[in-house]
């Protein structure tokens, strides 16, 4: 006689990919709320951290290709998604862009796969730019408030 496991009503949702099991990634935030997950489930509803500041200039150590490429992410990535928590991860995109633009034959295509994974989770790939936030601009602020 074989034996089942006890039925439960928790289980989680898994991913085969290649024969192993991955979880299934987390639903971004802006998502739930335009699937309206948060009006049938409130307590599902999260805010995003809060962080100091914006990211910044390059770091003074970098040469002038990684620089050129820190600018280039910077200037390139949706309003407001950048900041000063993503230093780091600017920072390795840089110096890989700037190596592969250096000798593009010799790159590793696992360096190649890297940048569009990192690149991905910054929101510059047409399929990820739906998928981030930036600061929210606030569209009924006064023009004349500042004068």
């Amino acid at each position: 006689m074989q034996k089942t496991a006890p039925k439960s009503n928790f289980h989680i949702r898994k991913i085969r990919i290649l024969g192993n099991d991955m979880a299934r990634p987390r639903t971004p935030t802006n998502v739930l709320a335009m699937r309206g997950s948060f009006k049938h489930d409130p307590q599902r509803k999260r805010e995003d951290a809060a962080v100091n500041g914006d990211i910044g200039t390059p770091p003074p150590y970098f040469n002038a290709r990684e620089s050129v490429a820190w600018q280039e992410i910077v200037d390139n990535a949706p309003i407001g998604v950048l900041s000063s928590a993503d230093r780091q991860i600017v920072e390795v995109l840089s110096r890989l862009i700037a190596e592969c633009r250096e000798s593009f034959i010799d790159f590793p295509v696992q360096k190649l796969a890297r940048i569009e994974s990192m690149l991905g989770k910054l929101g510059m790939t047409p399929a990820d730019r739906s998928k981030v936030s930036g600061k929210k601009q606030d569209n009924n602020r006064n023009a004349f408030a500042d004068l």
